[in-house]
């Protein structure tokens, strides 16, 4: 199983598509053709970027959405004559499909196959294949002040305006879902173990997500990221890397960072 591939380089996949698409509308506008003048305005921009990270993850990823409702929004108050009132229903709706999805992603997020290609990772997690934490979750007897002390095999956050801290004291970590969109999360494995490879999923939009891993664990980042930072700050410390205790992280940060440390 450690043999699979898995490139830890960044994956800039979906920059390169957004520099492709820029590229051509230039060209075009250059050569001559005639292009609709909200084409070049600045909403598009975070309306391609939706798009993109949507096609790119399979119509699952929670910042495409954000970024098309954004960039749609104020496209349509800067071309069209909209009733009064607009902005009112339009947040109203907006809210409602943001909380929709939280609510449907939350029942939906699983362990990505370790046999399958990151760049195609499966979405949707099933309960009896293994444990999440979130806050609906664990025993309803369990004091809820212990609830960001669970051990669970697999994780599910979500920070949405809001920030969120999870320590994490699972013997068998095998991944999850960290999403961080207008807000911030802190995830602590540094007490965690694994009995084989693991996947995180990592979705940044406007926010940042801060890792905490054990020294000894081979982690290996392959994310996109646009105007978005990616900082490995892990120290280098004379413990030698197990090869069974894989750490695979993979998909997008925009406008926001992602840190990896260790103590």
């Amino acid at each position: 199983m450690s043999n699979q591939k898995f490139s830890n380089q960044s994956n800039n996949y979906t920059l390169g598509i957004i520099l492709v698409v820029v590229g051509s509308i230039i060209l075009l506008k250059k050569i001559g053709i005639f292009l609709p003048v909200w084409i070049f305005s600045w909403p598009m921009v975070f309306i391609a970027v939706g798009f993109v990270l949507l096609i790119n993850q399979q119509f699952k990823s929670g910042a495409g959405y954000f970024f098309l409702l954004f960039g749609s929004f104020f496209m349509l108050k800067k071309y069209v004559v909209l009733p009064y009132g607009f902005e009112g229903y339009f947040l109203a709706g907006g809210l409602i499909a943001v909380g929709l999805y939280f609510i449907l992603n939350q029942k939906s997020v699983k362990i990505p196959n370790y046999n399958q290609s990151y760049k195609t990772p499966p979405y949707g997690f099933k309960s009896e294949d293994a444990k999440v934490v979130d806050d609906e979750s664990g025993d309803t007897n369990q004091d809820s002040s212990q609830s960001a002390f669970d051990q669970p095999e697999v994780i599910a956050s979500q920070a949405f305006l809001s920030g969120d801290q999870k320590r994490i004291l699972s013997k068998n970590f095998r991944g999850g879902k960290v999403s961080a969109i207008l807000g911030g999360a802190e995830i602590d494995l540094s007490q965690a173990d694994m009995t084989e490879p693991a996947m995180l999923n990592i979705e940044v939009a406007m926010g940042g997500v801060k890792l905490i891993v054990p020294p000894h664990w081979n982690v290996q980042v392959n994310v996109s990221n646009v105007l978005a930072g990616v900082e490995d700050k892990r120290l280098y410390q004379h413990v030698a890397s197990d090869p069974k205790k894989i750490l695979k992280i993979y998909g997008s940060v925009i406008l926001g960072g992602l840190e990896i440390k260790s103590f």
